[in-house]
Order: C-alpha cells, then sequence, then structure tokens
C-alpha cells in the first residue's frame, strides 16, 4: 500500500484515487475494536457533505481520540464522500467490482494460460447474450430497472420535504430540521448526493415536484436502457478450434516453474470474524477468553484435557482446600498403602502407573 499510493499518484496523475472502506475498516479494526467505533467509522465515511462528516468525525473524538487521530492522518478525499469528485458520477465506498469479477472467473483461473482465456471469453459471450436478452424481454421505460429503484425511494421520502421556491430554479428545502439550499438547473443540492451520482435526492425530488417536472428527465444518459444497451450491444464472436490453428514459427512458449506449496491452496478469500454471518448475526471472535474446565472448574484447560478426571479424582473432594480433620485422628501413624495397576485391568493411558494414596487407621 506504501508504494501503490505514489505509484498511481505518478502514472495516473489527473485520476481520482480512492480506498475501499471494508479494507480500511480491517486495519482500523486492529488497534480500535467494537460495535460502535465500526459504525461510526461507517457513518464518516458515507457523510456526503462537509458539515456532516465534521459532526461525525466529532462523534468519534468523544467515542475514542485516538481513532478520531487515527483517521485524520488519512486524506479524506480517499475515503469520505464529501470530498469525492463529482465528475464519474460515482459514490461507491468499497471495490466490489473487483471482487465479484474475481468470484466470476475463479474457475478459469486454475487453468493454464491459453484454456483460461478461452474460458473466460466463453463467460463474456454468454453474458453478453444474456444481458441483451434481458433488456429486451424483461426492461420497460427508459431508465434502468435499479436506478428507477432508487429513484422511487428518493420520491418516498420527498413526502418529509417542505419547498420554498426562490427563483430562477434555485429552493430551499426543509427536511428533518435542516435546510438545502437546491438549484435544479445545476443540478447541485446541498447534501451532494445529486451531485455525487446524478440521481436527484430526496430534496431534488421535491423541488421537480413543485416544478411539475418528472425526475426521470433529469437523469444521466449513462443510467438510460439505451446507453445500457449500447454497452452490450456488439456480440464476441467464437474462434475455431484450436486444431484448425495455423501454425507458426514463433517462439514456443513454455509454461511458467511451477512450485508446490504445503497444503491445499485457497480458493475463497479468507473472511474476518466480524464478517462471518450466523443465525443471530455476526459471530464473535472467542480470542483472548479464558476457558474453564467443567469437572474441576479450573482455568486454561477444558473437561477433555483435565488431569483429574483422567485420574478419577472427585472435584469436590479435591477442591476444597481447608478439610475439617478430627484432632482424635493426628496422632495415629499414617498408612501407606501402594495399587498396581495392571495393563489388563485399565487403558493403555495408565498402564505401569502407580497411584499412592494416604489414609489414615481408624
Amino acid at each position: 500500500m506504501q508504494g501503490l499510493i505514489p505509484a498511481v499518484q505518478q502514472v495516473f496523475p489527473e485520476s481520482e484515487h480512492r480506498f475501499c472502506v471494508r479494507h480500511l475498516y480491517q486495519n482500523f479494526q486492529e488497534h480500535f475494536k467494537g460495535e460502535n467505533l465500526k459504525n461510526q467509522l461507517w457513518a464518516c465515511a458515507r457523510s456526503s457533505s462537509v458539515q456532516q462528516w465534521n459532526i461525525n468525525m466529532e462523534a468519534m473524538k468523544v467515542l475514542d481520540s485516538d481513532a478520531h487521530a487515527w483517521l485524520e492522518k488519512m486524506p479524506p478525499n480517499t475515503w469520505v464522500r464529501a470530498f469525492f469528485s463529482t465528475f464519474p458520477k460515482c459514490d461507491i465506498l468499497l471495490n466490489n467490482s473487483c471482487e465479484v469479477f474475481n468470484k466470476y472467473i475463479l474457475d478459469a483461473r486454475e487453468l493454464p494460460i491459453l484454456s483460461m482465456l478461452e474460458r473466460i471469453k466463453g463467460q463474456l459471450i454468454t453474458r453478453f447474450y444474456n444481458k441483451q436478452k434481458e433488456v429486451n424481454d424483461n426492461w420497460t421505460g427508459p431508465v434502468c430497472p435499479k436506478i428507477r429503484k432508487k429513484l422511487l425511494k428518493n420520491s418516498d421520502y420527498a413526502n418529509l420535504c417542505y419547498v420554498m421556491p426562490s427563483g430562477k430554479g434555485i429552493f430551499q428545502v426543509q427536511c428533518k430540521g435542516v435546510d438545502y439550499n437546491v438549484d435544479i438547473c445545476n443540478k447541485t443540492c446541498d447534501c451532494r448526493r445529486w451531485d455525487l451520482t446524478g440521481i436527484p435526492c430526496n430534496h431534488a425530488v421535491a423541488c421537480l415536484r413543485h416544478e411539475r417536472i418528472p425526475a426521470e428527465e433529469v437523469l444521466p444518459i449513462c443510467y438510460s436502457t439505451k446507453t445500457f444497451s449500447k454497452v452490450y450491444g456488439f456480440n464476441i464472436m467464437p474462434c475455431a478450434d484450436k486444431n484448425s490453428w495455423e501454425k507458426t514459427n514463433g517462439p514456443k512458449v513454455l509454461p511458467p516453474v511451477y512450485e508446490k506449496k504445503v497444503g491445499r491452496p485457497p480458493k475463497s478469500r479468507r473472511k474476518q470474524p466480524h464478517e462471518v454471518q450466523g443465525k443471530d448475526g455476526p459471530k464473535m471472535s472467542r480470542h483472548g477468553v479464558i476457558i474453564t474446565c467443567s469437572w474441576c472448574k479450573g482455568q486454561h484447560h477444558n473437561r477433555a484435557g483435565c488431569s483429574l478426571r483422567k485420574l478419577g479424582v472427585n472435584p469436590i473432594a479435591h477442591s476444597n482446600p481447608n478439610p475439617v480433620i478430627d484432632e482424635n485422628v493426628l496422632d495415629d501413624e499414617p498408612v501407606i498403602t501402594q495399587v498396581i495397576v495392571l495393563p489388563h485391568t485399565c487403558s493403555h493411558s495408565v498402564t505401569n502407573a502407580f497411584i499412592i494414596s494416604y489414609m489414615h487407621a481408624f
């Protein structure tokens, strides 16, 4: 990571470099643990305006000042929506696109280079055909279904907004006790959600309703079904079988040197403890928990490894540190008895063992 950041700045000086917040949280939780800090970190990352980011960072400082100092060292334009550029029309905080593609070609990655490329090409041929069929058979309207769903959700939230027009396409919107300035001509809002994604926020939808303008008309063209059809409009032609390929006099391509590693090669990403989902939510880690034996109530071992249980010692009598002793018996000489356990009368674990017990004579 230390070399990747300056490399991206040097090779792509005009591009915007963002971090995946999920991987950022992996580094964060190594020093600062807890569900409250996790939720507050995501609240800071989802802040779409600078004012909201400052409020969330102050809340993080109240929870843990060291965590606040750790986050302040990270450039905010790499992980906070409030500092993202509005040009790409993308506010994604994760690199799920890369994760999905790696999962998509997981089986093909195990093959040799030519077979891998043929497998990936076959998958893309099928994908392009399915997308073309999906648009023609299932989609209706000028907007893609997922974008329409987001727009309908913002339309529901727009019912809570009170609009006051100012003129020239500028409005003041009151929502949950907060005032926002909306400019429908420049397609901007103080919350910056419209600026970042191009999808009108609930404040913008309320203003568009006031002017009797359909929200679909102000969407960028990249969200239209027409653009989607152009992306998947061309077809990938299949190639002939490799037995019919023309032979050339080029150098022979040899496979890389294979080094067999110990163990089975992993195919799936190792998940963090907080990512493992159980029936009641994320499973909590048992790291740092001191186990207690159910037999002798001792610590740092369980019932299966209890030495007293293996010797057949009663845990109740063994756990009594101050037994009651009859003073009349103290003057008697102790009788030492030695019991030899024969091999055929016990298990292999106690073969040839000698158990010495001290008993007082009555």
